[in-house]
């Protein structure tokens, strides 16, 4: 198993050749050191992506255009979305669940079916 770089995130993210299972103990306790490695860049991650959000905010607020606004808004809901997905990441464990972001997805439509 490796970590490939999500450029959108910031972090490396999982990217399985071989199912977790197939992976020799050492190679197993590697990854999940790894993971943990990773998973501990997470907050720093996210107080990067505040930081631009903060100061969105304040070009917003310093612009008349609604079009420059409107531009500013959709970069703003798209750090959102990345701080989102940074949280589910962060929560779930990806050997067992290799996209949770994915999951949450599938799981939020089953929940409104019913």
């Amino acid at each position: 198993m490796q970590f490939l770089l999500d450029e959108r995130l910031g972090i490396p993210l999982p990217n399985p050749e071989l199912e977790f299972e197939q992976l020799t103990p050492a190679e197993q306790e590697e990854v999940i050191a790894q993971w943990e490695r990773i998973k501990a860049r997470i907050p720093e991650q996210i107080l990067k992506f505040e930081a631009v959000i903060e100061d969105k905010l304040r070009q917003v607020h310093e612009r008349e255009d609604w079009d420059e606004i409107a531009a500013l808004f959709a970069e703003i809901s798209d750090y959102a979305s990345r701080i989102n997905e940074l949280n589910t990441w962060r929560r779930v464990d990806p050997l067992l669940h290799p996209d949770p972001v994915a999951d949450h997805a599938s799981e939020h439509r089953d929940r409104e079916k019913g």
